[in-house]
């Protein structure tokens, strides 16, 4: 490997050398606040160091191909930065839940470290599989992200002041996560052997010239291509292939649920936009319907389900499975330059405000647990869980902070004006009537009227006034400074690319 090769590699490099120094440090000092300190400079490094890459590219060079497994390309790079960002907003937010599920008179000798190792080699898994151009380099990424996340879905084990009822779930989160997770990559390791057997090759590359020559029938190479594919959907938990999603988000850590949400799926996506145009699989009429046929469910099936929700993490993980279902449409047409583009846009609003959504549902139910004492709730009393939606009622007039936030999130996720989810939902229309995708465009019609009833509700819920009983013990919600900081940065990014959103789209066409 060339001196320039491994240059290329810095991000990767970054977050390498950063998980062997936090296990060094572990064993030589523990400490909650060191590791959180240690973990925010790692990640604000290796966004730095994205940078430096990026100017390198910048000499005349599009692309450097690392050993033939990595591709470190501008629009790598973009992704990977856009995750190492999100990846610090839940670094604070895993602070806080730890924090709150620790005995304050225990809290100094209480060292959940592990939290934020896993949280790193999650990134390092996550940015890999941006950068694969091998279907080794993608399959050993894919693993170590689902590796990593498999201990954290169960993290809630680890708070002294978890309920017995969170610990149970959590568990059971992680369990479910395992056992889907693992058949998704049984899948999709037989795809890939089935491509290996058809084209001889496993590079990228390699694989697109024999996808060129495929028969337009059905062909061993379609076979590895549709298990490959829908081993991916599982990853993005597409209809029919959500059957875990909403479980998984209501039992998880909540920062693990944002996780998984924004950075999980965000790696996942990027590498099947680079799949599809790498392969040239926007040629393939069998790979193409059957992501028509999964977006138009997602979008349908996500919102219809989201409506019958009353816990607020079920109905933001079916609100997830609807707005990936949006993606997917944009990425029909990615094999032209505002079809990218689309997709690149719309990747990022859903990754800032899923992330804040879940930042503000996170605080909210931290502050709940702090005045809980022991983290008992009586499971049948919806007002005392601090995921029932009849826990925000009245919020606005509680914490306005807090439910102004969450509003700007939830207007975003519904597609208001002067919102980045607008501009990206707009981009969707744009995109979907570019590409003449009718039948497509009529889902997102439906599917975006059905989401923005879901939204709205919460929305009033948030506004209506309580009744004496309910607003019993019903204070304002204390959050610490971190947790105020994550939202104003989250917030201001969601209004700033909302109302200017060519600052953030000349960045994109510049990739």
């Amino acid at each position: 490997m060339s001196l320039l090769e491994l240059h290329a590699i810095l991000p990767l490099l970054v977050l390498g050398a950063g998980i062997v120094f936090l296990l060094l440090q572990v064993s030589f000092r523990r400490g909650h606040r060191g590791a959180l300190v240690t973990t925010l400079i790692v990640l604000v490094a290796a966004a730095l160091v994205c940078f430096q890459v990026a100017g390198l590219l910048a000499g005349g060079t599009s692309s450097i191909e690392s050993t033939d497994l990595l591709l470190v390309d501008h629009r790598a790079l973009f992704f990977c930065l856009l995750l190492l960002l999100a990846a610090v907003a839940i670094a604070v937010l895993g602070f806080n839940y730890l924090k709150h599920r620790c005995d304050r008179k225990v809290f100094a000798d209480s060292y959940p470290e592990e939290f934020y190792i896993l949280l790193l080699l999650t990134m390092l898994g996550a940015c890999t599989l941006v950068f694969a151009s091998h279907f080794a380099s993608f399959l050993l990424a894919l693993e170590l992200v689902g590796l990593s996340l498999y201990p954290l879905l169960g993290f809630a084990v680890n708070g002294d002041r978890s309920s017995q009822r969170e610990q149970l779930a959590s568990l059971e989160s992680g369990l479910k996560y395992l056992l889907l997770s693992a058949l998704s990559t049984a899948l999709a390791l037989f795809g890939i052997a089935l491509v290996y057997a058809a084209g001889g090759a496993l590079d990228f590359a390699g694989v697109a010239a024999a996808v060129t020559g495929m028969k337009s029938g059905p062909s061993l190479m379609l076979a590895g291509l549709t298990l490959l594919l829908i081993g991916v959907a599982f990853k993005l938990s597409l209809v029919p292939f959500h059957i875990w999603t909403p479980d998984v988000y209501q039992g998880a850590p909540t920062p693990v649920t944002a996780l998984i949400a924004t950075v999980g799926k965000g790696a996942v996506v990027a590498l099947l936009l680079r799949l599809f145009e790498r392969l040239d699989l926007f040629a393939v009429p069998a790979l193409t319907g059957l992501l028509a046929i999964m977006a138009v469910a997602s979008m349908l099936a996500g919102n219809l389900l989201a409506l019958m929700q009353a816990n607020i993490k079920r109905l933001l993980a079916y609100s997830s499975i609807a707005h990936l279902g949006y993606l997917i449409v944009a990425l029909l047409i990615g094999g032209s330059a505002f079809g990218i583009e689309a997709v690149i846009y719309y990747l990022v609003a859903y990754v800032i405000t899923t992330l804040g959504a879940f930042a503000v549902v996170g605080l909210i139910a931290d502050a709940a647990v702090e005045l809980t004492p022991g983290g008992a709730r009586p499971p049948s009393d919806s007002g005392s869980d601090p995921f029932h939606r009849e826990h925000y009622r009245g919020l606005f007039w509680r914490s306005p902070w807090l439910a102004c936030c969450l509003a700007a999130m939830l207007l975003s996720l519904a597609g208001i004006p002067l919102t980045i989810g607008f501009i990206g939902k707009f981009y969707i229309f744009a995109a979907g009537v570019q590409g003449e995708l009718w039948l497509l465009l009529a889902a997102v019609v439906i599917g975006s009227a059905l989401g923005l009833y879901y939204y709205l509700r919460l929305l009033l819920t948030m506004l209506q006034r309580e009744s004496a009983v309910t607003a019993a013990g019903q204070d304002g919600v204390e959050i610490a400074v971190s947790g105020h900081a994550v939202l104003v940065l989250l917030t201001g990014a969601l209004l700033l690319f909302g109302i200017f959103p060519q600052v953030l789209i000349n960045w994109i066409n510049a990739l």
